[in-house]
């Protein structure tokens, strides 16, 4: 194990920064992840770590070491590629333990690291196959069997799940964050998906323009979103936004959502001018009962006892194109259109009225200029 730092390091492509003052701090064992939408940095920043791409500034460290100028066999880690990389010539067995040949170890100690390595990952049946007979989680466990025969101080891993159907990369996924658990290696773990991030890491990395926008646990940034960016990242169906106008009543803010008031978690003195940005998860909203506000669904989206339910955002509060404000693609979501997730057995049918209430203590509130968190 080794802890892994970043300090203040840059990339730049002649004139676009691809990396700005990049500073981070990884402990031994942890899994840290990082993500953010497509073009953020985070495989730029992946290969710089591993020695594929030089740096253009800044420092890198790992275990207390500088390799920042070192090449990629000197830096004791291990890659696991999206592709798998593995030689389709040659069999599981081979494949596996290539590495530690070139490397000129013992054949004996090759053999038993990539015994155990199978015995580890389910492989044991599989070592005289080649890789066209495997199914892709398979091929995907060889990858990282090749990585753990190296006994490296630190996994680096690229958006390994990114070729697996939807329920291989659900099961596939907790094998690998068993299989860190087991090994303790420092790891850190390149994705796109922020379900990923939330249901794998220990700390998550949230990039945008090649800038962190803010480092925590997955619970942290659930639940105190630095600015709307990780606000609307972060989750999923991502939070809905509105505008609202900031009221202050016997020395307390709060705003207005269509006919319901709503007391603010945060000081008066904080809020700037009449008006903020306001968020809320669609796991948060309370539907039915005799309070809050009318609205008319526009779809129910049905898992079973879970529903997705759309509706116009009140009149007057949306903030136009979720896109342009959070900086991230959304599947088109505008924010005239809000989403309620309810688990539930009611029928709920599209047109069909119902009153939505956002509960006291679980409205964010956003500067509308700087799009930080005020709450």
């Amino acid at each position: 194990m080794a802890t892994i730092d970043f300090k203040n390091v840059q990339k730049s492509y002649g004139e676009v920064h691809a990396i700005r003052d990049f500073t981070l701090h990884v402990e031994e064992g942890d899994f840290c992840v990082f993500v953010g939408p497509s073009g953020c940095g985070k495989s730029t920043a992946l290969k710089m770590l591993a020695g594929l791409e030089a740096t253009t500034g800044g420092t890198i460290s790992i275990g207390g070491r500088d390799v920042t100028d070192a090449g990629p066999g000197k830096r004791d880690i291990a890659m696991v590629f999206q592709n798998y990389a593995l030689y389709p010539h040659m069999s599981v067995r081979s494949n596996i333990g290539f590495g530690l040949k070139m490397r000129g170890q013992d054949k004996a100690e090759i053999n038993r690291r990539v015994e155990a390595a199978a015995e580890t990952l389910e492989l044991t049946d599989y070592l005289d196959r080649r890789p066209r007979a495997l199914s892709g989680g398979q091929r995907q466990r060889v990858a990282l069997g090749r990585a753990i025969v190296r006994e490296p101080s630190a996994f680096l891993m690229d958006e390994p799940l990114s070729n697996l159907d939807a329920k291989l990369r659900v099961q596939t996924r907790s094998e690998i964050v068993n299989l860190q658990k087991r090994l303790g290696v420092t790891t850190i773990y390149v994705t796109h998906d922020q379900v990923e991030a939330l249901t794998m890491a220990t700390k998550i990395v949230v990039m945008r323009g090649g800038v962190i926008q803010q480092i925590g646990s997955p619970e942290t940034l659930f639940a105190q979103p630095a600015n709307i960016f990780v606000a609307g990242f972060i989750g999923s169906p991502g939070m809905n936004f509105f505008r609202g106008p900031v009221e202050v009543v016997d020395g307390r803010a709060q705003t207005r959502f269509g006919e319901q008031v709503v007391p603010l978690s945060v000081a008066p003195d904080a809020l700037r001018g009449g008006e903020a940005i306001f968020g809320i998860r669609p796991e948060h909203l309370k539907i039915g009962g005799d309070t809050g506000t009318p609205v008319a669904l526009g779809l129910v989206e049905s898992l079973g006892t879970e529903k997705i339910l759309h509706f116009p955002t009140p009149e007057g509060q949306a903030i136009g194109s979720l896109q342009k404000v959070i900086g991230s693609d959304d599947a088109g979501r505008d924010s005239a259109t809000m989403l309620a997730r309810v688990i539930d057995d009611r029928r709920y049918t599209d047109g069909e009225t119902v009153r939505v209430a956002l509960p006291e203590g679980k409205v964010h509130v956003f500067d509308p200029e700087t799009q930080k968190a005020l709450s």
